[in-house]
């Protein structure tokens, strides 16, 4: 039998009692309190069958997304632990509070990714904590199984900013970014874009009515979606990594001589958490298809 006493924002209260089947008192517990978690229809089923569900939403283009659900501490604390291995909570643990919020968002984003690529070829029941991200001395992740999970050979691409995570996986080379629409200075956009870059942008933000900040939203995450699938990095010279073509929906990024394209979408933080609008961009699945040498 259980007798609620009170139920607030953070807890509920009971006196519990438990009896043998001929009704005589086996246990009673007076006070009996109960820490209430925020949680949804998302994240209720990891915290009960994690090697089964996942909390990032795979996105058209094949693309994964999750979003800061748990401004509570203590049920963002669980869904960490739902998540991470040993040795990633003590990384996690030695980050500053706000940058192991993005770190957990990333981490979140490329294990359900890599799981659900995993379950699509077959795979059984898989933990997140089986999935060990690491990043090597280029800063480019890459993934090790834990407790004897053995895992394919998969490429791996993720970006973080604010509230938002965002990753891929590919059987071969995949990069992907995001990036917060914000108001620059112009010397922002000349240092990042070369001549032709810069009126590329201005005849875009011109012709669409969308703001510069948009258009240069779009470069840059383009940008350092390639650098992510060539493993360099911008290397401190993103006009290097041209922006040959751009439409709302898709850029063209030449670099090396070889043109790249990279789908891209504007997303949106949904209400309830800070009023912020994003560009995410990828690189297409098929590079073979899409590039072009010149």
């Amino acid at each position: 039998m259980v007798r609620i006493r009170s139920v607030s924002a953070t807890e509920v209260a009971a006196d519990l009692e438990l009896r043998h089947a001929d009704g005589r008192l086996w246990a009673s517990i007076d006070r009996w309190t109960d820490r209430r978690f925020d949680t949804d229809e998302v994240t209720w089923p990891v915290f009960l069958f994690p090697e089964r569900n996942r909390i990032a939403q795979r996105q058209p283009g094949g693309w994964y997304l999750v979003r800061d659900r748990w401004p509570d501490p203590a049920t963002r604390e669980l869904v960490m632990r739902r998540y991470l291995s040993a040795a990633e909570r003590m990384d996690y643990e030695r980050r500053a509070p706000r940058i192991a919020r993005q770190w957990l968002l990333g981490r979140i984003a490329v294990k359900d990714a890599v799981r659900r690529w995993l379950w699509d070829s077959g795979a059984g029941d898989i933990y997140p904590a089986e999935i060990q991200v690491h990043n090597d001395k280029a800063g480019r992740p890459y993934l090790t199984g834990v407790h004897g999970r053995k895992l394919p050979e998969l490429a791996v691409s993720i970006a973080h900013r604010a509230e938002t995570g965002v990753a891929i996986v590919r059987p071969g080379p995949c990069g992907i970014d995001i990036e917060e629409i914000a108001e620059r200075p112009d010397s922002t956009y000349a240092a990042a874009c070369g001549a032709d870059e810069l009126a590329l942008l201005a005849e875009r933000a011109a012709t669409t009515g969308e703001r510069k900040a948009v258009w240069f939203a779009r470069f840059w995450t383009a940008k350092e979606a390639v650098a992510k699938l060539l493993g360099t990095g911008l290397r401190g010279a993103p006009e290097k990594f041209e922006v040959i073509s751009a439409e709302p929906d898709r850029l063209t990024v030449r670099v090396g001589g070889r043109d790249h394209l990279v789908p891209c979408r504007k997303i949106g933080n949904p209400p309830g958490l800070t009023a912020r609008e994003y560009i995410v961009a990828w690189t297409a699945e098929n590079e073979q298809e899409y590039g072009n040498e010149h």
